[in-house]
């Protein structure tokens, strides 16, 4: 998997919720100082959709499947992001 689609499914795990591609940007940016654009987040959400790792809610929002969630505690074990208090 590239790294966009890892720092894009560790925001959606974080989150728990749905979250738009600028909305992820503007996480990846914050959390993890990685600077994505929203066009490149989008591209991410893209291929991660044909996988089955995230699904569209709509034309905005995406949210993690129980297959990514997998995917990120498998791959990232102990360093999962948990929510941020």
């Amino acid at each position: 998997m590239r790294e966009s689609e890892d720092a894009v499914l560790r925001v959606l795990s974080q989150a728990g919720i749905a979250v738009s591609p600028g909305g992820i940007a503007a996480n990846l940016r914050e959390l993890y100082d990685v600077d994505r654009s929203e066009a490149a987040v989008a591209d991410a959400l893209d291929a991660l959709e044909d996988e089955n790792y995230v699904r569209a809610l709509d034309d905005t929002y995406y949210r993690i499947t129980g297959h990514g969630r997998d995917y990120v505690t498998s791959e990232f074990g102990d360093d999962a992001p948990g929510y941020v208090e």
